[in-house]
This record gives structure tokens, sequence and C-alpha cells, in this order.
């Protein structure tokens, strides 16, 4: 999988959001399992969404990473235990976001949702639109980057 782009969408009265089409298209026209992982991200104010199969594949690279008997990797691990839940996504869609992680990222009605690769991130719109904005001169980064390649 490879999300890319970004759909804007409406939280409705009982607290839902529809998965755009574009991303669930991206997944097979459906779901896989039934299930999406929702991480907070620990960098900006957004939420990852991640199918199971990838949401795996990021588990695994923690787990080998990090030593539960060591005290500073324990608590790294109870950071990160504590930002994830696995939500079970209905045919439609309409996904239901835990609440805390909506506050922590302040998420209130209207969003976006981007496309990063293996991950698709939940913004609130106008926090989306100050990420982007604080964003420095996409050409310059990027020439700086693969501009010698």
């Amino acid at each position: 999988m490879d999300f890319s782009a970004g759909k804007e969408a409406t939280f409705d009265e009982k607290g839902r959001v529809v998965l755009p089409a574009d991303f669930k298209n991206e997944m097979g026209g459906t779901i896989p399992g039934g299930q999406l992982a929702i991480e907070i991200d620990p960098y900006e104010k957004c939420l990852n969404i991640y199918p199971m199969s990838e949401w795996e594949i990021k588990i695994a690279k923690i787990k080998a990473k990090l030593n539960r008997d060591n005290k500073e990797h324990s608590r790294v691990l109870d950071m990160f235990y504590r930002n994830f839940k696995i939500i079970p996504v209905p045919e439609s869609c309409r996904m239901n976001i835990p609440n805390n992680f909506m506050e922590k990222v302040g998420i209130k009605k209207d969003v976006i949702f981007t496309g990063q690769a293996e991950r698709i991130r939940l913004w609130d719109i106008t926090e989306y639109n100050q990420y982007v904005e604080s964003l420095d001169n996409y050409a310059d980064k990027y020439a700086q980057l693969f501009g010698s390649e």
C-alpha cells in the first residue's frame, strides 16, 4: 500500500467519520480483517491510521528494538502501547475514533485524511493548515535530498 493525497471529511453527530473511498480502494476495496490501528502521532498533532498488515510490521520493529527488561525501554513501550488502539471498521467504513485520542490531537469536527506511504494521517483541518504553512520550502528540501542523484 502506498497512500497519497488528501480528502476532507466531517465527523457526524455520533462522533463517527467515514474513511474516504480512495483509501479503502487502496486496501483492495475492503478493510482487511475489518480492523485498523489508530496511533497518536509522537511528533505532530494528528492520528496515524494503519491497515493491520502494516501495523504488525511496525509492532515487530518496535519489539525487536526495545527490551522490556530495560527501564528506559520499558517506559517507552508503556507510552507506545498507551497511544494506539485497534478499532473495528464496519463495511460502511464509518469509524468511531476514541474520544481521548481526538482530544489529544485537537480534532473537533472538520478533518482531513492524508496519505503518507503505508499510513493514513487524520488531522483537524485547522491544525493541518497550520502544519502545511509551517513546512519549509518543499522544492529546496527535495533538491537537497534527491537533487544530486
